[in-house]
């Protein structure tokens, strides 16, 4: 038995991490089934949106 816990996934394989867009691109049609869902994107944009145009303003 291998009792050495030094650590075998410390070197987890980088994949790509997705942006929020291709996420919502690969999943699109079972977001727009689902209303509540595409409330909760809505609102994740708007939120984006404002904070970009404060920031924006800010400069």
């Amino acid at each position: 038995m291998n009792t050495n816990m030094s650590g075998g996934h410390r070197s987890m394989p980088k994949h790509k991490v997705k942006t929020y867009q291709q996420l919502i691109q690969e999943n699109k049609e079972a977001i727009m089934g689902n209303p509540k869902l595409m409330n909760v994107i809505y609102d994740r944009i708007d939120r984006k949106h404002q904070k970009n145009l404060q920031e924006q303003n800010n400069t």
